[in-house]
């Protein structure tokens, strides 16, 4: 839902400000554009031939301790003879995420992961990339190239977009308190009920009021992060900024940016039993 503090910005530069800091902040490389200027940690590389059609290939790659977030650019030829890729990932706990042929760049850290894979903790440890080969035809040859990212920041900064929704100067409206169901947002159901309002729900409101960007920002979870991710490429006129609400007995305070969790349990306030 739309909450009551809603906040105008104007400064020739804010448009180029709001839709890239989410993306380039602190040096962090997360989305395709930015990635191409940085160089990967490791490359795997290797050929698929026909004798491999329907089958399953294992490309292992090593993830070193104080790893926060881990980022893989895949690409492969023989599209044009219609070789198909798939892809997917286990970390040394298990399965990870399936993407099969419908993303050639994924995200996974503690906080937030890209649609089709869980986010966790980055453990240290043989990682797999796992590709699957739905179709290459018997006499084809197809090279792949994955490339590994990753950043060790405690300081995360996070974006939900590779680029730019919007690069002019203008004004710009929006929001930078909001809550959804995932704390204490309400809305009504369909039959009028109040109910704990779903993120697309929240996101639509703030399009019915001609919002060109809000920060979701809920007490204290960071749970809300991976709707906005999944969320962000239909909502391809509204920036979604990650945020949140610091909440404690003292007071709270609004944090933008950084997906990594803080700790909201002042000293002196816990209790053990």
């Amino acid at each position: 839902m739309v909450n009551r503090l809603e906040m105008v910005f104007v400064v020739p530069y804010i448009a180029r400000y709001l839709a890239r800091y989410l993306v380039l902040a602190g040096g962090l490389a997360l989305g395709t554009a930015c990635l191409a200027a940085a160089t990967p940690d490791i490359v795997l590389q290797g050929t698929v031939n026909g004798t491999q059609n329907q089958r399953y290939i294992e490309e292992s790659f090593d993830v070193p301790d104080g790893v926060e977030r881990l980022t893989v650019v895949f690409h492969y030829t023989g599209k044009e003879e219609r070789t198909t890729l798939d892809l997917g990932v286990d970390s040394p706990q298990g399965f990870r995420g399936w993407s099969g042929g419908n993303k050639d760049t994924f995200t996974i850290s503690s906080t937030d992961a890209t649609p089709s894979y869980l986010p966790g903790p980055i453990s240290p440890g043989r990682w797999k990339l796992l590709i699957g080969v739905p179709n290459i035809r018997p006499k084809s040859f197809s090279s792949f190239e994955a490339q590994v990212y990753f950043n060790r920041s405690a300081d995360v900064h996070s974006s939900f977009i590779d680029l730019p929704l919007r690069q002019e100067s203008r004004w710009y409206r929006g929001d930078f308190h909001m809550h959804t169901g995932h704390s204490d947002g309400r809305c009504a159901s369909q039959a009028g009920a109040d109910v704990p309002c779903p993120v697309f729900v929240t996101l639509e409101a703030a399009v019915r009021r001609r919002l060109d960007f809000i920060a979701v920002t809920d007490h204290n979870t960071i749970s809300h992060y991976d709707s906005l991710r999944e969320l962000q490429p239909y909502f391809d006129r509204l920036l979604l900024i990650p945020g949140r609400e610091i909440t404690t007995f003292q007071g709270h305070a609004n944090l933008f940016g950084v997906t990594q969790f803080v700790d909201f349990v002042l000293a002196g306030t816990r209790c053990r039993t």
